[in-house]
């Protein structure tokens, strides 16, 4: 093989001879040493280039004694390796391990997270069926009804949970029962309830077929009955009413006449305020733009149409209270203009 030109081997000399010969070497590849060749140096030793860094230099480097060589190196500098990071190895699936005794960040905080959860499913469980849970339901504002009724009615029981008690819901069950009407829902915390109501009062009675019923101020069927002795007497008869449906109890009675209707619902609105339903016997709606009543004590009652009842029935009291003054019983009474009533004697 042919070397690099004018290169000739037998005259290559040694490094470090010294000697001012033509080595056949070019200048990038000659041995810059002239001295003796080192014998069992300390590689990191570099006594002639940088002297300065023995200090810095370990005297056990090759035997890799002391702390440095003990701690562990992720690969990116000398920093020890903290607990759940990774070593660098893999495992047989190709993911990377994690040092053994290390904590995952993750399991930690989930652990905390059900444990919180736990905690809170206790408190709301303990506050649901032992703290805010129904024990004593109390009814007022019954009279004929009894409190059993009134709490089945209401659908309330002991035991369910009073902050979730619905007060239109049970507004809503109270009123399927026609005997009753909703006024209140009181909750007294934690665990009591108060329930109010009132109970439908007939004002009137009518017959239909050959059958009595009793009505309240809105038309509600309270009782039917074919026995007139049933009927308390303190009730007042309506006549002339032209019945259309609902005469089964807890319906509403429906008139065929709207003008019936308003007149009927006015007129004994109005005594109830009035507190005079005991002094009528009875109302004869069969001419709505002429409404007669008739008194317990013998006055006949000329109201006109059905507007202004209040001031009507009004000036009725007054009048009759200054006809029994003067021993006046009997005759009729006509207040359709109520500030100028007529008395006309029997």
């Amino acid at each position: 093989m042919q070397g690099p030109e004018n290169y000739n081997s037998r005259h290559s000399g040694k490094a470090g001879d010294g000697r001012e010969q033509d080595s056949g070497l070019r200048d990038w590849q000659r041995n810059t040493w002239f001295g003796p060749a080192p014998q069992n140096e300390n590689p990191f030793d570099e006594p002639e280039d940088a002297p300065e860094l023995r200090e810095y230099r370990s005297e056990n480097v090759n035997e890799h004694i002391g702390d440095f060589w003990k701690q562990q190196s992720t690969g990116y500098g000398y920093a020890p390796v903290q607990p759940g990071e990774q070593t660098g190895q893999t495992g047989k699936n190709g993911k990377p391990l994690r040092q053994k005794g290390g904590k995952h960040p993750g399991k930690s905080g989930k652990k905390a997270f059900l444990t919180a959860l736990a905690c809170l499913i206790g408190i709301v469980l303990v506050l649901r069926y032992a703290v805010f849970s129904v024990r004593q339901i109390d009814v007022i504002g019954n009279s004929e009804v009894s409190n059993e009724d009134v709490i089945q009615a209401s659908g309330i029981r002991t035991g369910d949970n009073i902050l979730t008690l619905n007060e239109k819901n049970v507004a809503e069950r109270i009123g399927s029962d026609y005997r009753l009407l909703f006024r209140y829902l009181e909750k007294d915390l934690p665990n009591r309830v108060t329930i109010s109501v009132r109970e439908r009062e007939a004002c009137c009675w009518v017959t239909y077929c050959g059958v009595f019923y009793e009505l309240d101020k809105n038309r509600m069927v309270l009782n039917e009955t074919e026995n007139r002795s049933q009927i308390s007497g303190e009730l007042t008869e309506v006549k002339g009413l032209r019945i259309q449906s609902g005469c089964y109890r807890g319906q509403t009675m429906l008139l065929s006449s709207s003008e019936q209707q308003l007149a009927f619902h006015e007129l004994f609105l109005e005594m109830k305020v009035l507190s005079c339903s005991a002094d009528i016997a009875e109302a004869d709606l069969s001419t709505p733009s002429s409404i007669l009543l008739t008194t317990r004590d013998g006055y006949t009652v000329a109201l006109g149409d059905g507007t202004n009842i209040h001031a009507k029935l009004r000036s009725m009291l007054l009048v009759r209270a200054e006809l029994r003054r003067r021993d006046l019983t009997g005759g009729s009474i006509n207040v359709s203009n109520p500030e100028s009533p007529l008395y006309s004697p029997k």
